[in-house]
């Protein structure tokens, strides 16, 4: 099994050292509303700096809102040649359930490019949270930062929200 970093017996234990083995964190405070757009950006929360050469496993929990109109999807923005991929769980694009428990049907799995669009069912509300969780692999060749790019499925004046308690999470693991 490999481990990050690798520690030979007798290295000396400096905070740098330590700092190497704690995960990125990155966490929402506050939503973000995107109204009539469907071109991607960035989250401006969820991003994290990743290092050249290394290997990350990347997971982001997020927490979403949109009308069933308007939909919801991702895609990741990584660093210049950067490789892996990235899965999904989630509810279908064909679900818009409104029903007090969330979203009923169809889920959505798969693993996809870090630049496949991907597209989620909604709860048919501009409030109530609908939930998506990703994850995957990254291999860096060069420095940069891996970032959410999110978007409205449909162009819409009612908004689609990333809400607050989403999160990314990074550990480098080689």
């Amino acid at each position: 099994m490999s481990q990050y970093p690798a520690i030979p017996a007798g290295q000396r234990i400096t905070a740098a050292l330590l700092a190497s083995m704690l995960p990125l964190d990155a966490y929402k405070t506050a939503p973000t509303l995107r109204t009539s757009t469907t071109t991607f950006a960035d989250d401006p929360d969820l991003v994290l700096a990743l290092e050249a050469g290394a290997t990350y496993w990347v997971e982001m929990w997020i927490k979403y809102a949109a009308v069933t109109a308007e939909q919801f999807k991702t895609t990741w923005t990584v660093p210049v040649g950067a490789t892996g991929g990235r899965s999904r769980i989630g509810v279908s694009a064909t679900v818009n359930d409104t029903s007090s428990g969330g979203p009923q049907g169809d889920g959505a799995f798969g693993h996809h490019n870090f630049s496949t669009s991907l597209t989620y069912g909604t709860r048919n509300s501009a409030s109530n949270l609908s939930v998506a969780y990703e994850q995957g692999s990254v291999v860096t060749t060069t420095a940069g930062n891996i970032a959410l790019a999110w978007a409205q499925g449909a162009s819409g004046a009612t908004g689609t929200l990333v809400g607050s308690g989403s999160y990314m999470r990074a550990r480098r693991i080689a």
